[in-house]
């Protein structure tokens, strides 16, 4: 009877892993707001990602490469991994990232084609900013790091070093990539309130958002022919005394954006929304979920075919290549951040 029951499961688990991902022109994977939360959203010690089923943590980012991979793994149509900004900042693994830029090596070992600059990357003032992107230059593996909305100084010299970066495209006002004949421009913005909580950002400053896109759509439609736009926004979703939020206010205001991703408010939003025709996406927080949005692309509009919000969490067996990569550097932080203090990673200080 037992053998009978597990070749029964055996098959349906077969079924359920031959059953074909949606038919689409093109697929987008989407994050944000995952602020190096490596090891997961709970007691880091609980964390087991070589394994499923013993462990009540949320998120990690070797589970959400497994689910990016497979993702692509099942798909036959090209497939876009984007990121909305706010990758840094809330764990121990930032406190290395100017030297060792864990955080962006990671997102390219994980295969993003763009990742967006959010308010918290600039928590380390514009020079920590390019010092993480000339890091990870260094170690070669630095994955297309976009803002479009950036207004660098002319009277004060402490944003020359990331105009520097910049001027050198290690972080870029744009990007174009060809997928399945489909022309796709890609850029990134800032939003007001995240313009408002980044103070360390100064002396740079921000266009506001719709100015900004309008011109960016008009030269990524017009000059260089882009048959498809997506803005990463890291603006938000969350509305202030009924007023609309900055993306849907975005989307109403800039026409010729397909997709915006959107980012900064750690919204959970399971479907996406469609505001004047143009699709609006955000996954949440910490890298507790992962948006898979498949969509028909005609050549003059996107559409939604099909959308997935995969939950990370313990069902997930972690890449473990990306694992060893942050194992790696667990030793490295205890070296350069916690042994001076007397303390160590995995050390338990309360209960």
């Amino acid at each position: 009877m037992i053998r009978t029951l597990v070749f029964i499961s055996l098959i349906l688990l077969a079924l359920t892993w031959s059953i074909p991902a949606p038919a689409a022109d093109i697929t987008i994977i989407h994050t944000n707001d995952m602020h190096s939360q490596l090891l997961g959203f709970a007691p880091n010690i609980d964390y087991t990602p070589r394994r499923v089923g013993d462990d009540a943590t949320i998120g990690g980012w070797a589970r959400v490469a497994a689910i990016i991979k497979a993702a692509r793994k099942e798909r036959t149509c090209p497939v876009l991994t984007l990121d909305a900004g706010d990758y840094l900042m809330g764990s121990l693994f930032h406190t290395i990232c100017r030297e060792h830029a864990l955080e962006l090596r990671l997102l390219r070992e994980m295969g993003y084609d763009a990742v967006a600059v959010g308010n918290h990357e600039f928590d380390l003032t514009p020079s920590g900013l390019a010092r993480i992107v000339n890091a990870a230059r260094k170690n070669g593996a630095l994955p297309p790091v976009l803002l479009s909305n950036a207004v660098f100084s002319e009277e004060s010299a402490k944003d020359d070093t990331l105009e520097k970066a910049f001027n050198e495209n290690l972080v870029r006002r744009y990007l174009l990539l060809e997928r399945g004949g489909i022309r796709i421009g890609i850029f990134a913005v800032l939003g007001a309130d995240a313009v408002e909580v980044a103070p360390f950002a100064s002396p740079v400053k921000f266009e506001g958002i719709v100015e900004a896109s309008k011109k960016m759509v008009a030269f990524l439609r017009d000059e260089k022919k882009s048959q498809m736009v997506i803005c990463l926004s890291h603006s938000g979703l969350t509305q202030y005394r009924g007023a609309p939020s900055e993306d849907e206010e975005l989307a109403r205001q800039v026409k010729g954006i397909d997709l915006i991703v959107s980012g900064h408010t750690h919204t959970k939003l399971e479907q996406p929304l469609v505001v004047d025709g143009t699709i609006i996406v955000q996954g949440w927080e910490y890298g507790k979920c992962v948006g898979i949005l498949d969509l028909d692309v005609d050549g003059t509009r996107a559409r939604v075919k099909n959308y997935r919000y995969v939950n990370v969490n313990d069902t997930v067996a972690g890449d473990g290549a990306i694992q060893a990569i942050i194992d790696r550097h667990i030793p490295i932080i205890e070296k350069e951040v916690l042994s001076p203090y007397g303390l160590w990673f995995n050390q338990v200080i309360a209960e």
